[in-house]
């Protein structure tokens, strides 16, 4: 598992994903809601809704993971429907139908976000210990680099010099990324070498038993609990606010598409150099510290690019912010990986993925009340949204510092991270 070519095709696959993903992001957004008249809050409840369905779907799923399902498995159908429900998506919003548009972006992001309870758990698998860090700052300048593609790609589309079905520019752009989405993910669906389990035959109510008595045991060490909570917290600032950045964009400064481009390409340039950069430096000088500091460095940030009123340095505090996002989920994803327990890494990082999109529960249905009910405060109401949600990061940091330390791991013995140092049997 731990080969050179395991590691290229898992990094392949998180460019693949994040190729579709920013240009859904950039154009749909846009297309239902400036477009189409959608509301903001039924915009962002499209992620609350797909949430719903992942916490419905992701401890199961963890558990039988870990017992029996090979991921690469589960990571081939969640991918193929994916490719078959924004390809829908796309047709639909090419047809002007914005309502079946919409259905079918909910679902489409369901099983897209599901693929990541297959895929996340693969980087113990392909990466040392020692190596972790550096393997996860790999794949996040992967993803970073697949949305600078996936921009190139749809520019054209945007612009109307490109054309295949003449109708809407923003419309236009979906069907090639999803095209694209198929292209890069095939190699990794494909070629990923992962080792046969013994399937473990058991009923179905067995299972719900297993899920729940697993769930008790994972949850019994505190820090998995407590960074999850952390997780939840400041990633629900952080995903919301780039889920509704392009609308922000487009409302409170009135920019082109074309110039809309250039900024987040601008983000993503400095995003891939931060998933990186990150990854080292928190090998090196510790996974929570690191994480902390990047937690404190959003608490400034969010609020200035949301408040900042001089266009050139709105250009300036984003760009910087994409150092912030590279490192976010390149830290966030090794931190999970040393406080996961042993044989349970599947199982908590099923927690960790619901974590990561279950935050869409709470904050896009913040951020769409107050843009939708806030109206008559014009473009301010967008600005009120960023600050609301930076309180939740300052949350999240709190729970952080109450995790324990990678860089005092080899000096607790391990019957000390369970409560009482008793030992936990299923």
């Amino acid at each position: 598992m731990n080969t050179k070519s395991n590691v290229f095709l898992w990094a392949l696959y998180d460019f693949a994903n994040s190729l579709v993903s920013i240009v859904f992001f950039l154009y749909f957004a846009q297309w239902i809601v400036v477009d189409k008249g959608i509301s903001d809050l039924n915009f962002n409840l499209t992620f609350t809704l797909s949430a719903f369905l992942l916490l419905l779907t992701i401890p199961i799923t963890g558990v039988l993971l870990d017992k029996a399902w090979r991921r690469i498995t589960g990571l081939r159908y969640s991918t193929i429907a994916t490719f078959f429900l924004y390809g829908t998506c796309a047709i639909f919003a090419i047809a002007d139908k914005e309502i079946l548009s919409l259905i079918f972006f909910t679902l489409g992001l369901y099983t897209y976000l599901l693929s990541f309870t297959f895929y996340t758990p693969l980087l113990n698998d392909i990466a040392s210990k020692e190596r972790r860090g550096a393997v996860s700052g790999w794949g996040i300048m992967a993803n970073y680099l697949g949305q600078i593609v996936g921009l190139i790609i749809a520019l054209p589309f945007s612009t109307g010099s490109w054309s295949f079905f003449a109708g809407n520019q923003r419309a236009e752009t979906l069907l090639p990324a999803v095209i694209a989405f198929v292209i890069f993910s095939l190699p990794m669906l494909l070629f990923f070498k992962e080792p046969s389990k013994i399937a473990q035959k058991a009923p179905f109510k067995y299972r719900l038993k297993q899920t729940f008595l697993e769930t008790k045991a994972l949850f019994a060490y505190s820090s998995v609990g407590m960074f999850i909570l952390s997780f939840f917290l400041f990633n629900d600032a952080v995903l919301t606010a780039a889920n509704n950045f392009p609308i922000f964009l487009e409302q409170v400064w009135g920019v082109s598409d074309t110039v809309k481009t250039y900024i987040l390409l601008g983000i993503l340039i400095t995003s891939a150099g931060g998933g990186l950069i990150s990854g080292l430096i928190a090998d090196k000088f510790g996974h929570k510290r690191t994480l902390m500091w990047i937690l404190a460095g959003w608490v400034i940030i969010l609020p200035l690019v949301g408040w900042v009123n001089n266009f050139i340095w709105f250009v300036v505090s984003t760009t910087l912010m994409g150092l912030w996002f590279g490192s976010n989920w390149a830290v966030s994803r090794s931190v999970m990986g040393y406080i996961a327990p042993q044989g349970k890494h599947n199982l908590a990082f099923a927690y960790y993925g619901l974590a990561e999109r279950a935050s869409s529960l709470l904050g896009p249905v913040i951020w769409g009340l107050i843009a939708s009910n806030l109206v008559h405060m014009g473009i301010i109401r967008y600005r009120i949204a960023v600050l609301a949600i930076t309180g939740f990061i300052i949350l999240g940091l709190l729970a952080l510092s109450r995790i324990r330390d990678d860089r005092m791991e080899e000096k607790v013995p391990s019957a000390s991270l369970l409560p009482n140092n008793k030992h936990i049997n299923i």
